[in-house]
Formats: structure tokens, C-alpha cells, sequence
């Protein structure tokens, strides 16, 4: 019997849909590759002008030497010696980072990137009660205030634009090219050794950084205060903190943070290395130039959908045909038909990387529902149901563009077109006498 079944009309019919099904899920590997060039083409632009960027507070580190006791055996005489030790780190007290983002699209070839410029002013004090215990020497570990090294880390320290002003308790330092904590930083030697246990050491910093993707801030204030003011229309937060505030206006948006040394998991002071570079990344946070028009995922989307509204269509192809008299479709016509359902993503892909995927879609789909429309007034000599079949198809591709639009309850509405649609077909052929279609030539 199956074999008969797979023989007749309707086994071609079904041989003819498994083709058009592959040939949409060629369609779908043209969407992940034209992906993946657009991923390449943001990694090359991201390589030039600056990539994701992180930026901290500053950090003070301090040389020690470390006291070992020798016994001498013979003569049970004690060696004093001092070795170099490892240095301490000292994070600020109260920070406040203010930075204006202004945001420009650079392209490579048809694909285009958001970057941006943006201007930091940094401000910030390292208290006297803090700075005490790190010049703090003892009978064992030795400090030297004259070795201080004020470090800002900086993850990008090579696309630094500009660094207008990088002045320390009233003085301007000139700062080269170091690393602290597995960041790239700009470091410029302090001498400590005049502080006094009353005054406070502050620091103003303005510079200006290029980048792409995203920014980033690092807590390591016991208060960090983060505001930024972003020249694009689409807030996206990240990271480990949210921002307390954020504003939505015409020309972009603005956001502040507020985070506390009680937020994080390490401590004002250390020594060594005992805080990872993991360890700050974990606590970073702040905004992502978001773009939500991205083709290649509405396309994917599409095409994932499409599959749907491929099989559906042929199902009502078939119902249709069985259910009018004197109405019979040849598989070579449903694999036409289907071939213009899979072309329609593709002509879909091809557009909307120049035109956008709005007007893409609506070209696409008007190309498409007249297409088939003409087709099938021809094939079935019956162009009442044709123009039927057109303003159906036409319904369904505007249903398909609001699911496509709804990210939200995309799964929703796709889930209850299937049932009306099922439900439909159903009641449709429920009179119908499935097993005399197999058998029919």
C-alpha cells in the first residue's frame, strides 16, 4: 500500500514539498554565511578603531622588601636580609566618572558599525586614613613611599585619542604605557614619601577613547559614581551592575551608576596578585551600542518561520484541489510554487542588505503573492480562486511580518496562527476520504 501511495500523484507531490524543504534550509545556510561575513566585517572594523573597551579608577601601587631570618648552624648567629616583595595596591575612596559617547556608523562594503568617541573626566581622592596603610612599614615588610606608581587601568591604552589633562594633588604627570591586574594601563611614578597623615591625595584625569561594541567601567572606588550621556537611540545595559537611573531622550540617552566597595568581592588593599583580572572583569558593567534592526536575525527568523507557512501552504494546496471539482494541480506545479515560496526568503536576504528589511520584505512579498497568483490563474483556468489564493498568501506574509516584528510573543502568535490555521484545514476535510487520495492517478 505505501509503496502505491509513494508511486501515485500524491507521492510526488510529497517528494516534491521534501524538495522544496531542502531548498529552504539551503536558503537558511546563505543567511548563517552572509552572517558570518557581516561578524567578520565588525571584527575588522573593531580591530581599527578600538574594539570593547573597559576603563577604571586609578590604582596606587607601593615596592616593598620582604625581612628573612637565617640561623647560621655553626655559630647560631642570625642573618637579617631583605628581598624584594611584592608591591601593594591601594584602590581610591570617592570616584566620579563622567563620560559624553558620540557615535558614528563606519561601513565595510555593504556592512556597517556602530563606534564611538568617548570623552572621559575623571575625579576621585585617595582619603589620609587610607593612604596610611599603605605606607604603613613593619618589622617585617618594608615600604618605599619613593616607589609609588600611579596606574590607570585602561584596556585599550593604544586607542587613546587625546589625554588632555592627567594631574595628581595639583601636578601634571607624564604617563607611559604599563599593566596592573592583567590590564593594560597609563602609569606615571608619585613620590609619597612628604604626604602627610592630614591630606588627602585627589586626581583629575580627562582623556579620550575610541571604541566599538561596548564600554565598560570598573568599580574599584569604595563610591564609584558612572554617568554617561550616549549620542544612540537604543539603551542596552550590562554587566554586573544596572544602572540606578536612566533617561531616554531624541538625541539618546543618559545613565547613572552607584556602587558601593560593599557590591564587590575584593578589598581596598591588597598585595601580590591576589586579585585576578577575572576577578575585576566580574564586577564590570555598562552599555553596548545595541542595534535592533539586525537583518541576518530578522532573516533567520524569517526563514525559520517560512518553513511553517511552506508546509501549510502546500497542505492547503492539496485540501483545496480535492475539495473544488474538475481542480487538480501536477507536482511539477507544487514544485514551482514551492521554489517561489523558497525564493521569496532569498530575494528577502538579498535586499534587505541594501535596502533595509522593511521595504525589502513588503518587495519581496508583493513580488512573490503576484507571482503566484498569476501562476495559478493560468495553471487552474480559474482566476476567481486564484485572486483567493493571492489575498490568503498575502494575508499570511503580513501575519508572518507582525510575528517577525513582536520578538516577545513571536512564539505566541506563531503557535495560534498554527492552531487557526490547523484548525481551519481540518474542518475543511474532515468529509474528505483520505484513503481514496492515495490511490488516485
Amino acid at each position: 500500500m505505501l509503496s502505491r501511495v509513494i508511486g501515485s500523484n500524491s507521492g510526488r507531490k510529497l517528494r516534491a514539498s521534501i524538495r522544496v524543504r531542502l531548498d529552504q534550509g539551503r536558503v537558511e545556510s546563505v543567511v548563517s554565511e552572509r552572517q558570518t561575513l557581516q561578524a567578520q566585517a565588525y571584527a575588522v572594523i573593531a580591530s581599527g578603531f578600538g574594539g570593547s573597551q573597559i576603563l577604571g579608577p586609578p590604582i596606587l601601587k607601593v615596592d616593598t622588601q620582604d625581612r628573612t631570618v637565617a640561623v647560621n648552624p655553626s655559630t647560631k648567629s642570625t642573618i637579617e636580609t631583605w628581598t624584594e616583595g611584592a608591591p601593594l595596591h591601594l584602590l581610591p575612596d570617592d570616584v566620579q566618572i563622567a563620560n559624553e559617547v558620540s557615535v558614528e556608523v563606519r561601513s565595510k562594503g555593504i556592512y556597517s558599525v556602530p563606534v564611538y568617541i568617548s570623552k572621559v573626566v575623571m575625579t576621585g581622592v585617595f582619603k589620609p586614613e587610607t593612604m596610611s596603610t599603605l605606607l604603613l612599614s613593619n618589622a617585617d615588610v618594608h615600604v618605599f613611599p619613593t616607589r609609588a606608581v600611579f596606574l590607570l587601568p585602561l584596556s585599550g591604552v593604544k586607542y587613546l585619542r587625546a589625554l588632555t589633562r592627567f594631574e595628581v594633588d595639583g601636578q601634571s604627570l607624564r604617563a607611559t604605557s604599563a599593566e596592573v591586574a592583567g590590564f593594560a594601563a597609563l602609569s606615571a611614578p608619585i613620590d609619597l614619601t612628604s604626604r602627610s597623615q592630614s591630606n588627602s591625595l585627589q586626581f583629575r584625569l580627562e582623556f579620550e577613547i575610541a571604541g566599538s561594541e561596548s564600554l565598560h567601567f570598573l568599580p574599584l572606588g569604595s563610591h564609584t559614581m558612572v554617568t554617561a550621556r550616549v549620542a544612540w537611540p537604543h539603551p542596552d545595559f550590562d554587566g554586573a551592575f544596572l544602572p540606578i537611573s536612566h533617561e531616554l531622550k531624541p538625541q539618546g540617552y543618559s545613565a547613572q551608576w552607584d556602587v558601593l566597595e560593599l557590591n564587590r568581592a575584593y578589598p581596598q588593599v591588597w598585595r601580590g596578585s591576589s586579585i585576578t583580572n577575572d576577578a575585576l572583569l566580574a564586577t564590570a558593567f555598562g552599555v553596548r551600542l545595541f542595534q535592533p534592526s539586525n537583518i541576518y536575525t530578522q532573516n533567520y527568523r524569517a526563514v525559520r518561520y517560512g518553513i511553517l507557512f511552506v508546509a501549510i501552504t502546500f497542505a492547503c494546496f492539496f485540501a483545496w484541489e480535492h475539495l473544488v471539482r474538475g481542480l487538480r494541480l501536477h507536482p511539477m506545479q507544487y514544485l514551482l510554487v514551492g521554489l517561489a515560496l523558497a525564493t521569496f526568503y532569498l530575494l528577502l536576504l538579498a535586499l534587505s542588505e541594501h535596502i533595509g528589511f522593511a521595504f525589502s520584505y513588503a518587495v519581496a512579498a508583493a513580488a512573490l503573492v503576484a507571482l503566484i497568483t498569476t501562476y495559478i490563474a493560468g495553471a487552474a483556468g480559474n482566476r476567481l480562486a486564484a485572486l483567493g489564493i493571492g489575498a490568503a498568501l498575502a494575508t499570511t506574509y503580513g501575519i508572518l511580518y507582525a510575528i517577525l516584528l513582536s520578538e516577545d510573543y513571536a512564539l505566541l502568535f506563531g503557535s495560534l496562527l498554527l492552531f487557526v490555521i490547523l484548525a481551519a484545514l481540518m474542518v475543511a476535510t474532515r468529509r474528505l476520504d483520505w484513503s481514496k487520495v492515495g490511490r488516485e492517478n
